[in-house]
């Protein structure tokens, strides 16, 4: 049994039931009108629809002053602005419809739930829907922004916890979304209708340690004899005499020794050898050391690499990272990885690429109101 001698509150979680309920928030003395299918949309009149479209960024604005709304608007109104539904088996007949019309309708308020304004892409005017990525679901601004003056601060999308991910499609994404000047953000919802928000960047890992083109004549010939003094330890060797060891960031001190797992010898004795024809995870790792960082094994973290841009002696590794072929293939996934480097206060990143044509895609959790 749990420690019930434990005080605390549970979070109290959001049913959002159907059927207009009483709130701390006054209703109008006058009850509002349900909204009537038009085409794909539900429309809305003025005098209603401009104070939905003014203040909340709501709906498709029509030339008679009303407005057309998706479904999830339909529901964000029902749940906040007093707003009946169609009918009583209005919200059946959508779910019939399109199964995932919980999902869509949970995200949409879950994004807007911190007075962000969030407007699906299909409400957006031909000047701005220009420069958002067909795969895009939707644009945010902040709350402090004017959605009819300002340009939008992000573009959005949703999925699911157990859909697949398509991490070269996710990375072209952003790399789009974020030359267009936007944040690419992404809204997960999982099976107990909670969403957690992440935000995508690529980045570049650099660090501050020596590469092999910074030391001297002197201190190459040093590592080249001392690893002809190599012996084998397991997958890996053993290099004696860690005294006149000039390469900090490659092995580990051990056994008055220095101790070289095997993909760091494997890329030394490629480097002592001139050969540059690598493919593959070794590339990658080529690439890595030569940006300056100190590359060890993700093991206990459950990922390839964690990766350090100082010395391990001086300051824990800001990243953990995966190959685009041991990453994740669902959503669960990637959120259980972010969620654990996130605990050892490290970043998740993603490689993706080949040769030296890498990308360093990095997801973060994210909640609005904050940077």
């Amino acid at each position: 049994m749990g420690d019930q001698s434990r005080k605390f509150t549970p979070r109290q979680r959001n049913r959002r039931p159907l059927g207009l309920q009483t709130s701390k928030d006054k209703a109008p003395a006058i009850p509002l009108s349900a909204p009537i299918k038009r085409g794909d949309y539900w429309y809305v009149p003025a005098p209603l629809a401009s104070r939905l479209h003014q203040k909340s960024g709501l709906g498709k604005t029509t030339s008679d002053g009303g407005i057309l709304l998706l479904s999830e608007e339909v529901m964000f109104c029902h749940w906040h602005r007093h707003m009946p539904l169609p009918d009583e088996v209005w919200f059946s007949e959508q779910l019939s419809l399109n199964s995932q019309h919980i999902a869509r309708s949970v995200v949409f308020d879950v994004a807007r739930s911190g007075g962000e304004l969030v407007i699906p892409t299909s409400h957006l005017k031909d000047d701005l829907i220009k420069s958002i990525h067909p795969n895009t679901w939707a644009v945010r601004w902040r709350r402090d922004q004017s959605f009819s003056k300002e340009q939008p601060e992000a573009q959005t999308r949703w999925a699911c916890t157990n859909d697949t991910v398509d991490i070269i499609e996710l990375l072209d994404w952003a790399n789009e979304v974020k030359s267009e000047g936007f944040i690419p953000e992404l809204y997960i919802v999982d099976e107990e209708m909670d969403v957690t928000m992440y935000r995508l960047d690529i980045i570049n890992m650099k660090g501050n340690q020596n590469t092999w083109d910074n030391f001297s004549d002197e201190e190459q010939e040093s590592v080249r004899q001392l690893w002809s003094q190599r012996l084998a330890w397991g997958e890996g060797w053993y290099i004696p005499c860690q005294q006149q060891w000039v390469w900090s960031t490659v092995g580990i001190e051990h056994m008055s020794g220095r101790l070289l797992r095997e993909e760091e010898a494997k890329w030394l004795s490629n480097i002592l050898s001139n050969n540059e024809d690598l493919s593959g995870i070794d590339s990658l790792f080529s690439h890595l050391m030569s940006k300056g960082l100190i590359i060890r094994p993700g093991f206990k973290f459950g990922c390839r690499w964690r990766v350090y841009d100082d010395a391990v002696e001086q300051s824990h590794a800001p990243w953990l990272v995966q190959t685009e072929s041991d990453a994740p293939s669902t959503w669960e996934g990637i959120c259980l990885s972010v969620r654990l480097a996130e605990g050892v206060h490290k970043s998740w990143v993603c490689i993706l690429g080949q040769q030296d044509n890498w990308s360093c895609l990095q997801i973060k959790r994210w909640l609005p109101g904050r940077t």
